[in-house]
């Protein structure tokens, strides 16, 4: 059986549904599932998996075997992050995206790129083996990067103000450049002053904050060093106690 590791303390009211999500510490996709949930007080469990060794009982719940997937009531389940956000937003009536249609589409049409990123900054983590490997993708990455400060300048985000989609998930894909940028030291953000002040304005927020251990940094450092790739081999040359994690700031 899974054993139980988190249950926020909102309680459940009237005939809602009791959730239950499966998770993972570090994932970036549960971390949007995750500020869903709490920055709209909604009651729910949670259990963190192991991916390198996962549960029979988590692999017949899920079709795909990936995180997040919630478990409705004991008996339904949803997968993919997007779907999971979307069915709370229904639920709750929670207002991730702009009202207006252009806007609400346009907003997604951004979070695709984020997604783009993401991905390729996965690759920095799990599969670019050389130097030139890694510059070939940071390149990609600048090139969404300039696309998306092309696109929009992000509003201001105030500590206690609610969070839209689009901010939940670039609070994703900007978090982990701290530690990309301290293991490679190339700042990710050169060259892109409002969007270095939107990963940090996001950072600050207690949304973003908790959505995370308050180890993150110190468990993602582990969790890449021990991989194969170009980023791995120079984090285990810096020692997480050597590397300062905060804001974005330029790399010196």
């Amino acid at each position: 059986m899974p054993v139980l590791v988190h249950s926020n303390s909102a309680q459940r009211t009237g005939s809602l549904p009791s959730y239950h999500l499966i998770a993972h510490r570090l994932c970036p996709y549960v971390q949007r599932v995750a500020m869903v949930f709490s920055q709209n007080t909604i009651a729910h469990k949670r259990t963190d998996i192991e991916l390198d060794t996962k549960p029979d009982w988590f692999l017949k719940l899920s079709p795909t075997g990936n995180v997040p997937l919630l478990v409705i009531d004991g008996d339904k389940s949803l997968f993919e992050s997007a779907a999971i956000c979307q069915y709370l937003q229904d639920m709750y009536w929670t207002k991730l995206f702009p009202v207006d249609a252009y806007d609400r589409a346009f907003q997604q049409g951004v979070i695709a790129i984020g997604d783009k990123i993401l991905s390729l900054t996965a690759n920095v983590i799990y599969r670019d083996l050389s130097e030139n490997m890694v510059d070939a993708t940071l390149h990609q990455i600048h090139t969404q990067m300039s696309i998306i400060s092309v696109l929009m300048t992000p509003d201001s985000v105030a500590k206690d103000q609610d969070l839209s989609m689009l901010d939940m998930v670039f609070a994703t894909v900007f978090r982990p450049f701290v530690l990309i940028s301290a293991g490679l030291n190339r700042d990710l953000f050169a060259g892109f002053p409002t969007l270095r002040r939107w990963s940090n304005q996001l950072a600050a927020h207690q949304t973003v904050r908790t959505a995370v251990p308050a180890t993150y940094y110190q468990e993602m450092h582990a969790f890449i060093a021990c991989k194969e790739g170009y980023l791995a081999k120079r984090l285990r040359a810096i020692p997480h106690q050597d590397l300062t994690f905060g804001v974005n700031r330029s790399v010196m």
